[in-house]
């Protein structure tokens, strides 16, 4: 009896760290506005405005992909960052 319990309170620890996972918020994208005048009055559901200047970092949400796709806001480019590990030191 008692390895049926600790089996029942693994599957429960099981479903509750998977009911976790799912309820995390999507990751961030950086987003900039197609135009100034959207810059104004543009704004995620969740309150993030864009500044003055610059881009702003929203959920990648249905929200985000809906504004992408009519071409309200444009994904920033990421710099690519290139790095200086191991393979690079040797080559050099």
């Amino acid at each position: 009896m008692a390895a049926k319990e600790l089996s029942l309170r693994g599957k429960a620890a099981r479903e509750r760290i998977e009911r976790i996972k799912n309820s995390r918020p999507p990751a961030g994208v950086r987003v900039t506005p197609a135009s100034d005048e959207l810059r104004k009055v543009l704004r995620h559901p969740r309150g993030a405005r864009f500044p003055n200047e610059g881009s702003a970092e929203w959920p990648n949400d249905r929200f985000t992909k809906r504004r992408l796709a009519e071409g309200a806001v444009k994904l920033e480019q990421a710099e690519k960052k290139t790095s200086r590990g191991r393979h690079a030191e040797s080559a050099a």
